[in-house]
This record gives C-alpha cells, structure tokens and sequence, in this order.
C-alpha cells in the first residue's frame, strides 16, 4: 500500500516493513474500530499522536535530545516520524536520484585494460561477499566491457570494508570537470551567530547517483568472481567531487548560505534559536525527500551546541582544529626521509590558521623539503618537530568574522618567515579576539630585503591573504617598524614598491605603530639588525627619543646628506648616486641623530624629503644644515 500522492520506486532488496511477533493479552470483541482522518506522510506535517520511530531513528532522538527541554525534545521527535522516509533502514536501503547522472568524456582514447591484481587469501572472500552483494542491490551489473580496472579494498573507521577500483589509468585519459568545491574556510566562517548545529550524512551517497548508461562500461572492475561494471557512481573517479557537488548544489538550491551549508555529502543547518534550526531541518529533508536522496541515521546530529565539521569543532564561541586529527599530530613518529616530512607538514597546515607563527616554526621542516637538499634531521629539526605538535594541542578557538565590527592587522617580519593576526573586539567584550592567523616563509631573495622592505612585504601580503576580509572594510594595520607609518607618502615610487603601493590603494586602512615590546601577538618574530643598510640598526630607545621630539610627522624638521665616499664631508644638493648616500633626522636638543633610511631601500626616501631621478637624488625641502 502507498500511503502518498507520488509514485514510489520498490528497488530488489529495499525493506518495505518489519515483522513482530505479538502476544494477544486480552480478546475484546466489544471493542470497536474508530475511523480516523488520514495524514499523508510525505506532507512533512508532523503526527499528533505518540511518534513510534524506527531503531535508527530512536537512536538518532537519544543522541539529539540531550541538551534540549522535555517539549523540545518532543518536537525533535516529531519531526523524525514525519521524515522517517528521508532516513535509510538498513546499509542497503539507498535512495536513486534522477536529477544527474554522470558522465565519462574519454574523448577518443582506446580501452584500458589491466590485468586483475593478486588479493591475500585471507581477503578473497570479503571481495566475493562485496561483489554478491552489490549484484543483489543493483549496484554492479555483469560486463562485457573492453575496459577493466582493478580493485582496492580498503579499511574503513568503523572497520568494514569499503569496496574501492583503482580507476587512475581511466582518470590518465577523462576530461577533467571543473566545477569548484566551496572553500571550507569560507563555508566556515558563515556559520557566525548560530548557536544551534545539526550535520546530516548522506548513506553512501555516491550510490544514490547513477552513471549515465553508455559511459557504465568505462567502470568496468575485474575481480577472481568475472568482470562487472557499475550501475552507480563508484568511489575513485576523477569527475565523482565535481557531479555529486553540482547535485547537492542544485537540490540545496536556495538554502545553502542562507540556512545551510554543505560540502559535498556533509550537510549542516544551523541557526541561533531552536524553532528557527527546526523548520530550516524541515526544509531540507523536504527538498532531500524531492531528490529521492536518504540519508545515514547513525552519521546525523542533530541540535548540538558544538559539532565536528570538515575537520574542526564548530560551536557558538567559534572553530577549533578536531581532538581526533589533532591526536594523528601527536602520535606521528620522528620523520625518517624528505617525504615523511612533507606529510607531516602537509596535515599540519590543515590547521595553520590556528597556529601563531606557523612558518617560522616549520621553517627548519620545509628546508628539509628543498630540491637537491640532503635529508638531515638535527637538533632545530626536532624541536621544530615538538613544538609544532605543541602548539596545535593548545591551539586557540578562533571567533567568526563580523562583518559589522573593524578588523585589526597586526603583521611583523624575521630574517626567515612574516606573520600577522587578524583580530577584532567582539560584541560584548572589550578584548581583542583573534579570527585567524596567517604566515609564510621568505624566499631566498626574500630573505636579502632589509628590514624596512621586510616589514613592508608583511603588510601587503598579509592583506591580499585577508582580502576576503579586509576588501571594501575600513580597517587598522599595527606594525612595530614606526618608518612604515609614512607608507602613503612615498613619493615617485619605482619598480616592486610602486606595485606593492599600487596594490595597498585599493584598500582604505590607517596604519598605527606598536613599540615591539607589546606587539608579541603577531609573532614572535625578532626584529635582528639588517646587514644590508645601516638604516636598520636603530634601536626601540631611539625611535621613543623620536617620538618624544615629535619628529614621526611627514614633514622633516632637520636633514643631513652624507656621502660615504668621503664622510668628512657633509654634502647637501646634489648627489651623483642615491645608493651611496644616507640620510639621518636630527633630534634637536641630541648630539647624534636618529637614522631613518638609506637610499639602497627606496622606502622612506619621501619621508625625509628626497627626490631621485635616474641616479641622482636632490634634497626638496632643506629646512637647514650643519
């Protein structure tokens, strides 16, 4: 009997009720039957009587009502009795879409057939158990295929077997799909303001969607049982991630970003108030039910203050990295050759956003990664190795941007890596919270800027990395280097200053300075003197004996040129050579000066009211001279 409107798909093997054996207690025959109003089940409007939920289901209600009222939890329930059929019964009871089907565009490329592989012998029956039961859920068809593709089995979480074809010679010669997956730190940072998390698990999602009918022979598989061929999306396409998204995308169609995100096959609906978190779940088993998609019960959650999404915990107060991908840091052993190492980092900068200073820490890590460097690990290989795991096991929770509230840049440089802090003073709190870190380690040209050059190149990319932020928004950019407070003074800028000038005007930011004695927050980056320029080796006492002269103004109270060709003499004019000159702001009332800048770094030359053209450099306003 279908109770709905719309027809419905019996496929072999789907489980269409559940048998009990009952034990009559007491025989009435005065006991008569009362006609109730029917209620369509596919409506979604919940029953009003006592809500009888499958095991699953119930399972589903325990783990989702713990931190909610006795009404609430009654609602909750409610709502899964009157969506039981989004929800799959059993592993093999799996929706079929019919809103895609995917495709493999191999172009003219001929057949690819490779011989099957050996499997132990202790696994030859978990493949021939797969293979049956695939044949009885109509998952795989028997081939005749030119095409053939070995098989994988692996190992899951739960420690069944996934069945798996390792399809990279077929991917070697398939046009690529292009359609994007969502960035997760964008999918993330959308979740500001809920206080209410539900994640939904698709039931082997990739089954629910079909390979178009003349492409199913490329799937083709060669087991010790014959050769078959899917009906269904396998896993191990190199198109499979771009399909499955543009479905999710489709059927979610109106309500990702507004009262749900997804990323591929995860779901999660969120949203600060409980009726307001219930009706958006509504809604989107709704739009599931339409797609013919179910989903894994026992891979739900639903109305949870914290939950585990795309490898973070998410929760009201913000994101953090997830105990179990940071628990697989911890137990990693001591790296033995280059590409260890390069797994190693490589997992790590999953989380780099919530590690100060990351690559100054791994600095010692990524040498170990250069072309034709030999594999040495010493003593800062080690402690870089620690400290590391160190950190991501004390990593902060990192709060959700707020569009409506300014950002704070704090950036710093050291001879070896750049860091800055994005922050902001959330609602209701008068401290500066962080939104994320950032970091990148210098080249090898990089590494030869001076100090003021340095600073400089934190600055601009650190805010092209936070553009997604930052663009369109008014906001301050700290930096303990007091020079760079006159960066949109520089006057007739050439060459890599004028485009990293170029590339700041698009920005409307003011920038303040921070003595480095309290600018420790973005960074713990050593400001070491600059062998390059001698402008470089002031010290923090004599920009605070500046300060206190009033001397960091644009305008230029005293200036002296001097050549180094010939110290002795001071020369004020012209000068053949900018690079051979530096120039030092007088502090009056001082017997020595406070130097600013050299003319090798073209940074601050405006500053101290020098024009250069070609090769030589003229003073524009001489106040006076000694």
């Amino acid at each position: 009997m279908n109770p709905s409107n719309r027809p419905i798909t019996l496929y072999e093997g789907t489980l269409v009720g559940e048998c009990y054996s009952a034990e009559v207690i007491e025989n009435n025959p005065s006991v008569g039957c009362r006609t109730l109003q029917g209620r369509n089940r596919g409506d979604g409007v919940p029953p009003t009587g006592p809500t009888q939920l499958t095991e699953p289901l119930e399972e589903l209600a325990l783990r989702s009502c713990t931190e909610l009222t006795e009404a609430q939890a009654g609602e909750v329930r409610k709502c899964l009795a009157a969506n039981a059929d989004v929800f799959a019964r059993s592993k093999e009871d799996l929706g079929r879409t019919d809103l895609v089907q995917h495709q493999i565009n191999t172009g003219a490329a001929r057949p690819i057939r490779q011989a099957p592989r050996r499997l132990p012998i202790h696994r030859k029956g978990e493949a021939r158990i797969e293979v049956e039961r695939m044949l009885d859920h109509d998952i795989i068809e028997p081939s005749m295929s030119a095409w053939a593709s070995p098989i994988v089995l692996v190992k899951k979480k739960d420690g069944s077997t996934r069945f798996c074809v390792d399809y990279r010679k077929l991917n070697d010669v398939t046009e690529k799909d292009s359609y994007p997956l969502p960035r997760i730190d964008d999918t993330l940072d959308t979740l500001s303001g809920a206080k209410w998390f539900s994640t939904l698990d698709l039931a082997s999602g990739y089954w629910q969607v079909e390979v178009q009918e003349r492409d199913r022979p490329k799937t083709a598989f060669v087991t010790g049982s014959g050769l078959f061929q899917f009906k269904v999306l396998p896993f191990g396409l190199c198109n499979a991630p771009a399909t499955f998204e543009r479905l999710m995308e489709r059927v979610l169609k109106g309500l990702q970003w507004q009262t749900c995100l997804l990323y591929l096959d995860d779901v999660i609906v969120y949203g600060d108030s409980f009726e307001k978190t219930l009706k958006r779940l509504a809604g989107v088993f709704q739009r599931l039910r339409e797609a013919k998609l179910k989903l894994n019960p026992k891979k739900c959650n639903l109305f949870r203050r914290e939950v585990n999404y795309l490898g973070h915990v998410v929760s009201s107060e913000g994101i953090a990295p997830d105990p179990e991908k940071v628990r697989c840091v911890l137990e990693w052993p001591t790296p033995c050759s280059t590409t260890e190492v390069r797994s190693f980092v490589g997992l790590c900068s999953y989380y780099r956003r919530f590690v100060k200073g990351f690559s100054h820490i791994c600095a010692p890590l990524f040498r170990l990664t250069e072309k034709e460097r030999d594999f040495r690990w010493n003593e800062d290989c080690e402690l870089a190795f620690r400290k590391m795991k160190q950190e991501l096991t004390s990593a902060p929770i990192l709060v959700y941007p707020d569009e409506k509230r300014a950002f704070i840049l704090d950036s710093d440089a050291s001879n070896f890596a750049i860091g800055s802090v994005l922050s902001q003073v959330t609602e209701g709190s008068t401290q500066e919270k962080v939104v994320a870190y950032f970091s990148k380690a210098l080249s090898k040209t990089e590494r030869n800027y001076c100090v003021t050059r340095k600073e400089l190149l934190a600055i601009v990319l650190s805010i092209k990395h936070f553009h997604h932020y930052l663009y369109g928004a008014k906001f301050v950019v700290r930096t303990d280097h007091g020079a760079l407070r006159w960066l949109v003074n520089f006057r007739n800028p050439e060459g890599q200053l004028a485009r990293w000038l170029e590339t700041l005007s698009t920005y409307d930011f003011d920038i303040t300075h921070r003595p480095g004695r309290i600018h420790g927050n973005a960074d713990a980056l050593s400001r070491r003197p600059c062998n390059e320029c001698r402008h470089c080796e002031k010290s923090e006492e004599k920009e605070d004996q500046a300060d206190k002269a009033n001397l960091a103004e644009p305008t230029v109270k005293q200036v002296f040129v001097i050549n180094r060709r010939n110290e002795s003499e001071p020369a004020v004019g012209i000068v053949e050579n900018h690079q051979d000159i530096y120039k030092v702001n007088h502090i009056p009332g001082s017997t020595d000066g406070h130097m600013l800048s050299c003319g090798k770094c073209k940074l601050t030359t405006a500053t101290l009211g020098l024009y250069y053209s070609g090769k030589k450099c003229r003073i524009q306003d001489r106040i006076g001279s000694k």
